[in-house]
């Protein structure tokens, strides 16, 4: 979670705030505290509320059409006329005598076009007989079909554009009322740990300005504490970090985008609950042979929820353009869990945004891997993406997905599974140019011996390991891209 602008707060302030909220929306007691809504909170559910309003406008578009409908026809069958019929000596004779059988006749030749491509010889014959210009008449039609066609496609396009952005506000509306849900102030333990944090802090010559207790997901407390120190003191936030968790009882750590020293100018500071697990990654990867560049694209990241995300995207093909589109994928996902985006949020907006501006047809898998560092909780998420293999104690388990990559379709197409690991898992992620790389039969049987016999502690060693026995079998040639990222989780 990013950090929070500290402006002045207390046990007052706590108090006002509380006489303002209705008695029916104030949380219960738990473990013998209170926790109250916080302002921030309140200012949340606005924005969601204004995203929600507007997402509902993009839903109250019109639908998309599979093919012409009547006014459609109607309006291509007054222009092939007016281009054709108008100023023709048999014009009356066809629109007025016989104009029903001039409609079918239009009739059948669109229904041609639609069906066939081209029209009938039944058609033709009976155009010949009713039309002095077959010929024109059918030149014509062709022409004005082509032409709907287009427009319908376009049309088409344009409200598929539409409803990917209101997928997008309406995700980002999530966004927010979860991040709202997750909000609350604790004001009797927030002033427990200033009173004993502001009494340590004078021993390092640190001046406590302001300090803020939120208890966010899963009962996570989060402190952001506003400080400054004396012109020559030097204390650095790990310090502060230790000298926090002894006054609030938890072991706290600073969070991964808190400066490193408190310095003599006011700065606001963010810590965490220290993790129960750590995760060790390592990454092999070979080029196609003949590319000068890999199609795959991988990224770790570490939250400040305590989650680590290990992404893996394979463009379709090989080369430049295959790098570019899973690059793409791979930077989204990134900026879209930093900033606090679900994963299948993150999944969805990210294939949304590949229809927006998809105008090469390029497409990308996602294989996404989130492990929770509090209770080593995995969450995995596949789109298109070869098999990821979960290795505990003696056992492989082989998740599949059989979902399109990005952008194929208009609504995401994704597998989501959870399992639980524990200390001394790992997990082997791949693109499939490692598994098309094995014989054909029983590929994944075949993979997952080879993770058995090349498994190893070190996760760097144990990816090369694996991509050095299937190098081999290719006989140092590779056909495709080939990547493949080790994660093992071990307890503090």
């Amino acid at each position: 979670m990013c950090a929070l602008t500290v402006s002045g707060s207390g046990l007052g302030a706590w108090a006002a705030v509380r006489a303002r909220i209705p008695a029916g929306r104030r949380a219960p007691q738990k473990y013998g505290e209170v926790f109250y809504p916080c302002p921030e909170k309140e200012q949340l559910e606005q924005y969601a509320e204004a995203f929600y309003g507007l997402s509902r406008l993009f839903q109250a578009m019109p639908c998309q059409k599979e093919r012409l409908g009547d006014v459609d026809l109607e309006k291509l069958f007054c222009e092939v006329r007016e281009q054709v019929c108008t100023g023709c000596s048999r014009m009356c004779g066809c629109w007025e005598e016989r104009y029903f059988d001039s409609c079918q006749v239009f009739y059948d030749m669109f229904e041609g076009l639609r069906g066939e491509g081209e029209l009938s010889r039944a058609v033709r014959e009976r155009l010949e007989e009713q039309c002095i210009f077959p010929e024109l008449l059918t030149r014509t039609m062709c022409e004005c079909y082509g032409q709907a066609r287009a427009d319908l496609m376009w049309s088409n396009r344009m409200l598929e554009q539409r409803t990917a952005a209101g997928e997008q506000i309406f995700q980002t509306a999530e966004l927010l009322r979860r991040m709202a849900d997750g909000f609350a102030g604790a004001p009797g333990r927030e002033e427990r740990i200033r009173k004993k944090l502001r009494r340590e802090l004078r021993y390092f010559d640190v001046e406590l300005r302001n300090i803020r207790v939120f208890v966010c997901e899963g009962a996570r407390t989060e402190i952001y504490l506003l400080l400054r120190a004396d012109r020559h003191a030097c204390v650095s936030a790990k310090t502060i970090a230790e000298v926090l968790s002894e006054c609030c009882g938890e072991k706290m750590r600073p969070a991964w985008n808190c400066r490193a020293a408190v310095g003599d100018q006011p700065v606001n500071f963010h810590f965490v609950p220290d993790t129960k697990y750590q995760i060790f990654c390592g990454i092999s990867r070979i080029t196609k042979a003949g590319e000068m560049v890999s199609g795959d694209n991988y990224a770790f990241l570490q939250k400040d929820s305590g989650k680590v995300v290990m992404s893996l995207a394979d463009g379709m093909g090989s080369g430049v353009e295959a790098c570019r589109e899973s690059e793409k994928v791979i930077e989204l996902l990134e900026q879209f869990l930093d900033a606090g985006f679900p994963q299948e949020t993150a999944v969805r907006m990210i294939n949304s945004c590949i229809l927006l501006q998809n105008q090469s047809q390029m497409f990308s898998t996602i294989d996404l891997c989130m492990v929770d560092l509090y209770n080593a909780g995995c969450d995995l998420i596949k789109s298109g993406a070869a098999s990821t293999f979960l290795y505990q104690g003696n056992e492989i388990e082989v998740i599949s997905s059989g979902g399109f990559p990005a952008g194929v379709m208009q609504q995401s197409d994704y597998e989501s599974m959870h399992r639980q690991l524990g200390a001394g898992s790992s997990i082997v992620m791949m693109t499939d140019g490692v598994l098309e790389a094995l014989p054909p039969e029983e590929r994944e049987r075949q993979m997952a011996e080879l993770i058995g016999r090349c498994a190893t502690k070190n996760a760097k060693e144990y990816a090369r390991r694996l991509m050095e026995k299937v190098y081999l079998m290719q006989k140092l040639q590779a056909k495709d891209d080939m990547t493949i990222l080790v994660g093992t989780v071990w307890e503090k």
